[in-house]
């Protein structure tokens, strides 16, 4: 099983699926029902099954909300289904709690208190905090989620090798990361 599995990530990472759903195949006339709202192809990026989906959008004061999130009809790969997971991603953008911005604590952990920051201040601080540890390559560890094996593999691979770190975890962790 586990050999079939990196197998089909080995396949999905040489193939771009997409090029199956173009804008062209989308019937506007059955997407759209109103003016007020339309139907964007995109490609779901919450797991590395990268479904093809479509996103309900309205516009309102010039500019587009998305509304809501579904498979598309037209994917031979998933065929018009989506998991609760893709479903559920719209609530990603629009949560309440959502952070915007770096967060730096001020206080000990556990009180929860922190101030905003700046993405250089933030960078800065944690370039400062690491240099402070001096810590050795075995002892680093670099986290990613969300995010399909064409986005990892460019940036992530090179850097764990020039920094010789030799840990990577992410949520899910893709099958198609060491498939090459």
């Amino acid at each position: 099983a586990a050999g079939l599995v990196m197998g089909l990530g080995y396949f999905a990472s040489k193939y771009n699926f997409n090029i199956f759903v173009t804008r062209d195949a989308v019937n506007d006339e059955e997407l759209q029902p109103g003016w007020q709202y339309s139907y964007v192809p995109s490609i779901c990026a919450f797991c590395s099954s990268t479904c093809d989906i479509l996103v309900e959008t309205e516009y309102k004061n010039g500019y587009m909300r998305a509304l809501e999130i579904d498979g598309n009809p037209l994917s031979p790969l998933n065929e018009g289904k989506v998991c609760p997971r893709g479903r559920a991603g719209i609530f990603r953008t629009y949560n309440v709690d959502r952070l915007k911005t770096p967060l730096i604590r001020t206080g000990p952990k556990g009180t929860w208190s922190f101030r905003e920051a700046t993405w250089e201040e933030a960078i800065n601080y944690i370039m400062q905090n690491i240099k402070q540890l001096n810590p050795q390559p075995y002892e680093f560890l670099l986290i990613g989620g969300g995010i399909p094996c064409a986005n990892y593999k460019p940036y992530f691979i090179p850097f764990t090798l020039g920094t010789q770190i030799p840990n990577i975890n992410g949520t899910p962790m893709q099958t198609c990361l060491f498939s090459d």
